[in-house]
């Protein structure tokens, strides 16, 4: 009787979703074949999901993902710096801000954290800061970090434009070029050629 009523709550699940009653012990006495896996892959953390969903240009999904990845999986220098990345794709410059600070707190040694609290500070003219969280990424990386050197050269080129200039730049003049690792970096100013 409990493997007929089993039986049928497995086929309901797979049709309405649902069957949370059913007992454990109910559920072993399935025949292997209608027995769900317990265990949870480990690809589908809320982590995994959250950069899924900034691959596939979900950045409001993916903000809610890491949130998630956050409250269930633990606090993570990661897992922040992909709420910050969602923020910043939202344009909610402060709030990426916020998370990349706290993911550089977290885990003072990542230079993609740095990097990307760089990129934030630039977008919001806080060029001076930006050039510190640059040099802050590229010591970490032991000189290493092509991505954050280039970062500098563009820093002081707007310092060095809003200085002798007088007036304040155009907002966000320098577009952003996503990293296949979850980094970006500053793009060739808007009304330039870029070679690449």
């Amino acid at each position: 009787m409990i493997a007929r009523v089993a039986s049928a709550c497995v086929a309901a699940t797979f049709l309405l979703g649902a069957c949370e009653f059913l007992p454990k012990s109910a559920i072993a006495k399935l025949p292997p074949a209608l027995q769900v896996p317990q265990k949870k892959r480990a690809d589908t953390t809320y982590l995994n999901i959250g950069r899924h969903l900034l691959r596939s240009n979900q950045p409001n999904l993916a903000q809610d993902a890491f949130i998630r990845s956050i409250r269930v999986e633990g606090l993570s220098a990661a897992a922040l710096n992909g709420a910050g990345l969602a923020s910043e794709r939202l344009g909610l410059l402060h709030d990426a801000r916020r998370y990349f600070e706290h993911a550089a707190r977290i885990d003072p040694n990542s230079v993609t954290a740095q990097n990307n609290l760089g990129v934030v500070l630039y977008r919001l003219e806080e060029y001076d800061s930006a050039k510190r969280a640059f040099h802050a990424a590229f010591a970490l990386s032991s000189g290493t970090s092509a991505v954050a050197q280039q970062n500098i050269g563009l820093t002081n080129n707007a310092i060095e434009r809003q200085q002798n200039s007088g007036i304040a730049l155009v907002p966000n003049p320098v577009p952003l070029q996503r990293l296949g690792t979850g980094e970006y970096i500053l793009g060739a100013p808007t009304g330039t050629e870029n070679d690449g």
